[in-house]
């Protein structure tokens, strides 16, 4: 079941509001309702979110952008397909705190917070897949030795 996304809007919106930090893109104030809205920056927050999440949890939210012309990016946030509203918020909300400098919410910032996320993603999946070769050799090479002793 998706996400309402307007739901998710809709929080943001009062935790920005209550947070009182603007959000910066190249260096200017962007309007609370643009920051928050599905054909706005949106999708960069919650994407950004949703590497963390993946990272801790090994899952995403089964995000669907979809191209829009009249969107600030050229697309939209279409779907939060799976995922608990309160993950969503909480990974949402990482990220921002992470993109977050001393003056305001820096939206560049979230493609350093994604890609760095991503990063770790990936290193932590390589040193598991390696942990698990190594315990299957050494599980088959236990197997000759008793084999062999026998």
């Amino acid at each position: 079941m998706s996400l309402d996304i307007g739901e998710v809007e809709g929080v943001l919106e009062r935790l920005l509001l209550r947070e009182g930090r603007p959000v910066l893109l190249a260096g200017e104030s962007v309007a609370l309702d643009c920051a928050v809205a599905a054909d706005g920056l949106l999708p960069l927050f919650v994407i950004a979110g949703e590497a963390l999440w993946r990272e801790a949890k090994g899952e995403g939210f089964s995000l669907k952008t979809e191209p829009d012309d009249g969107a600030l990016l050229g697309y939209k946030l279409a779907e939060i397909g799976t995922g608990s509203f309160k993950a969503v918020m909480l990974a949402t909300m990482e990220a921002m705190f992470q993109a977050a400098g001393p003056n305001g919410i820096i939206v560049e910032d979230l493609g350093r917070v994604w890609s760095a996320s991503t990063r770790r993603a990936e290193a932590a999946q390589s040193v598991g897949d390696a942990d698990e070769n190594a315990t299957q050799a050494g599980s088959g090479s236990m197997e000759r030795s008793k084999a062999e002793t026998i």
